[in-house]
């Protein structure tokens, strides 16, 4: 199976018969990534950003509230003079 490669705007594409594109699990739309060894190309489907649904988690979360024990920790007193006495010897 081939395809030719042709100019879009100032770039080159090439189009992927709809076979490869089963055989990716991509669709229209989805991102690929390229893998590049010596000569030849890789085209892989990316699955998924890693950060897909961040916000409605965060949103979700938000609306749960915090528990008790995440209260009690940022309701913590701050000792800020007897941290201001720690310094680091550049060791870990």
């Amino acid at each position: 199976m081939g395809s030719a490669i042709r100019k879009i705007g100032n770039s080159a594409g090439v189009i992927l018969p709809k076979p490869v594109l089963e055989t990716l699990g991509a669709k229209l739309g989805d991102t690929v990534e390229f893998i590049t060894e010596g000569s030849t190309v890789r085209i892989e489907a990316v699955k998924s950003d890693p950060r897909d649904g961040w916000e409605e988690d965060s949103r979700r979360l938000g609306e749960q509230g915090l528990s008790e024990d995440s209260r009690e920790w940022l309701d913590a007193p701050l000792n800020v003079e007897a941290d201001a006495e720690w310094e680091w010897d550049g060791k870990w």
